[in-house]
């Protein structure tokens, strides 16, 4: 430590951070008011394995925000690299799901496959796990492992009236591994890259919807 820097009375020290805290903290509180949600998305690789951690505050009501993750037969119209999504059964809160796309990686393309068991608890939380392939089908899985969790907050954790939190958590594992070289350099940056463009354009839509209910539009 310099001298300079021993001699400074306490309060100069952490004023600083103090100050540039505040207005990251005001900064994002105006970005949400707004409604140009900021979304916090963290990837891990532990071997062949993947943890995908995703948040964001939004204006936007609770209702919307469930709509909009639910809304499964229209995911290919706004969450880039899904082609396709069916409900082929529903039973209650239990939906089997198909989701077919594509899942970038630098210079390749991979095709996603998987079909997927769904809990929904109206208005908080949608847990997926990968289900079993069907029996004679011929298009398997992609992913040897899946599962994810949306979970919608309201009113916890201090936050402002008329703000939700949306967080997102799963842990995933490629049927066939990325080359060693491919997945070494880039593997967790291009999952953070592509999690970051759909969750994104998840919060887009949401955003779009609560901004057409408030018009006095249909938010479809």
């Amino acid at each position: 430590m310099s001298g300079l820097a021993a001699r400074q009375p306490h309060w100069r020290r952490w004023r600083v951070p103090v100050l540039a805290g505040i207005a990251s903290l005001a900064s994002s509180l105006a970005a949400v008011a707004a409604g140009g949600a900021v979304a916090q998305v963290e990837v891990r690789r532990d071997a062949e394995v993947y943890s995908v951690h995703a948040s964001a505050q939004l204006a936007a009501g609770q209702r919307i925000v469930w709509d909009t993750l639910t809304d499964y037969e229209r995911l290919r119209e706004f969450v880039p690299g899904v082609r396709r999504a069916r409900v082929l059964e529903r039973q209650g809160n239990r939906l089997l799901l198909e989701q077919a796309g594509v899942f970038t990686v630098v210079f390749f393309e991979l095709p996603v496959q998987l079909r997927l068991d769904v809990l929904h608890v109206p208005y908080t939380t949608v847990d997926a796990s990968l289900a079993p392939a069907d029996v004679g089908a011929s298009d398997a899985s992609t992913l040897r492992s899946f599962s994810g969790r949306y979970r919608i907050g309201k009113g916890s954790g201090g936050l402002p009236p008329g703000v939700v939190r949306l967080d997102y958590d799963a842990r995933f594992e490629l049927a066939t591994p990325l080359p060693p070289l491919v997945g070494t350099l880039f593997g967790v940056a291009a999952v953070r890259q592509t999690m970051r463009a759909q969750f994104e354009a998840m919060l887009r839509e949401i955003e779009r919807r609560q901004q057409a209910l408030a018009g006095g539009e249909q938010p479809g």
